[in-house]
């Protein structure tokens, strides 16, 4: 490797021009963590651009939206590129040609850029090899191929997710250095891609941005005396929203002679999204069959959700297998107790009955952690709270974030310089090349049209004469 990796003060030289480039800004952890890099890119002077496919502003981060800081530096292109097709079918196909245009745009508009920056589908770095001289850094929050319902009913839909995984672990082999946000993530990549099983994958935790929640003060709460028990994430089923449901109707059967705590779900909604509308509607039903009395909130403000952390008197975090988990480190950061399932990313953020409770994702299991939780003493509960936000203070800041992030863009850099040295062809020539052709192309066939044009109307005024 280059002696330059090495040197801390290697990127601090100049500015750099980092381009981030992500297909749909919604609201997630995937985006959320899109958008701290792009923060920690612009705090140390470096120059920024956003580009993606689709920002609503109804249905994104206060950053990116027209008042954020992060607006400016914000390009929407492509919209004109369907999401899905079919009736809600082919997303992956429609990512993947969504990541080929804005990858194509960011090579034509954005050629002078020193670092792209791409997640959750590799494909832009095939591309980008070819046609750009900038370094190439892909964050994988998660295999792709993992993240997706299996339902391959024939031989057509078996053969087209083929292609899609295989080229998701082809294209990751591009980049010039590929980041990772949790040790859980980090071996389930290598689990899951063979090829990767020799290359490093950097570990960069996400940071939680402290500001948000600090700046809130609690909204006023109707409290009637009964302990709030809160569900914060997106409604996907994936997300095991029903878990909440299940260790509430435990608790209520297990200790009859307590008052069942006020419970709220809430999280990120989207209408045009058919799996948080039906995911949303089954858990209504499921609560009314129950008899659990629920609050559904969708879509929440900062305000809210930070005035629902701080109020609550737990939070349940129910996934399995989560990436990393962006939810319980703001809850411990509020102080509050959070209780989550014991697998994935939660394990390397939470200390199991110290700064909160690791549990199997049954309903028993949550169900005995809530019991724990509201028979405990204020001082007990305050003791693992106080533990909670110290940890959060210590491991998951965005200093931390930002001087990690540093050092990768450097080594980002170095490998990417590494790498074209080594080709034996020109990725600016290659984009030329392909501009002349498309030029060319275009040229002939409009001369074609015109020649066409030109022919029936020189026919029509000889027809018109000879009568």
């Amino acid at each position: 490797m280059n002696k330059a990796t090495d040197d801390p003060v290697f990127t601090r030289a100049r500015p750099l021009h980092v381009v981030f480039v992500h297909v749909d800004l919604g609201i997630g952890g995937a985006e959320q963590l899109m958008l701290q890099l792009a923060q920690a890119s612009a705090k140390a002077g470096h120059a920024l651009d956003i580009v993606t496919t689709r920002c609503d502003p109804d249905h994104c981060f206060a950053a990116v939206k027209p008042a954020g800081n992060l607006f400016p530096h914000l390009h929407v292109v492509g919209r004109w590129i369907p999401a899905t097709l079919f009736g809600g079918k082919a997303k992956a196909l429609c990512s993947t040609i969504r990541l080929a245009y804005l990858a194509w745009w960011t090579a034509r508009k954005r050629s002078k850029a020193d670092v792209y920056v791409v997640d959750v589908l590799p494909l832009p770095l095939w591309i980008w090899n070819w046609i750009s001289s900038a370094s190439l850094l892909f964050y994988c929050h998660f295999p792709d191929r993992l993240l997706l319902q299996r339902t391959d009913r024939n031989l057509l839909q078996h053969c087209y997710r083929q292609v899609m995984d295989g080229l998701e672990e082809h294209c990751m082999q591009y980049a010039d250095l590929i980041a990772v946000n949790s040790q859980f993530t980090r071996e389930t990549v290598r689990r899951t891609f063979p090829s990767l099983q020799d290359t490093e994958l950097h570990v960069l935790y996400p940071a939680l941005d402290t500001a948000s929640l600090d700046k809130h003060r609690p909204e006023e709460d109707e409290d009637d005396g009964r302990p709030l028990i809160v569900s914060l994430n997106r409604f996907e089923r994936k997300k095991n929203l029903e878990l909440v449901l299940g260790a509430a109707a435990w608790y209520r059967s297990h200790v009859p002679q307590a008052s069942l705590p006020r419970i709220v779900i809430a999280g990120g909604y989207d209408v045009q999204c058919t799996e948080n509308v039906e995911y949303l509607n089954e858990l209504q039903q499921c609560a009314a069959a129950q008899k659990i009395p629920v609050t559904f909130l969708k879509s929440i403000s900062d305000a809210t959700r930070a005035s629902l952390l701080q109020q609550a008197t737990a939070v349940l975090y129910t996934p399995t297998n989560e990436h990393f988990g962006i939810v319980p480190l703001e809850v411990m950061y509020s102080e509050t107790i959070v209780i989550a399932v014991n697998a994935g990313g939660p394990k390397e953020t939470i200390v199991d009955g110290v700064c909160g409770y690791l549990c199997e994702p049954t309903e028993e299991s949550f169900g005995r952690a809530l019991q724990t939780v509201l028979e405990a003493t204020p001082e007990q509960r305050a003791a693992i709270s106080r533990a909670a936000k110290e940890r959060v203070i210590e491991y998951f800041s965005e200093e931390r974030l930002m001087r990690e992030w540093q050092d990768l863009l450097s080594k980002a850099v170095c490998m990417g310089r590494s790498r074209q040295s080594k080709l034996w062809w020109s990725p600016k020539t290659t984009l030329q090349i392909i501009q002349a052709l498309v030029t060319l192309f275009l040229y002939y066939g409009l001369t074609k049209v015109l020649t066409m044009v030109s022919w029936g109307s020189w026919s029509s005024d000889n027809v018109n004469n000879e009568l």
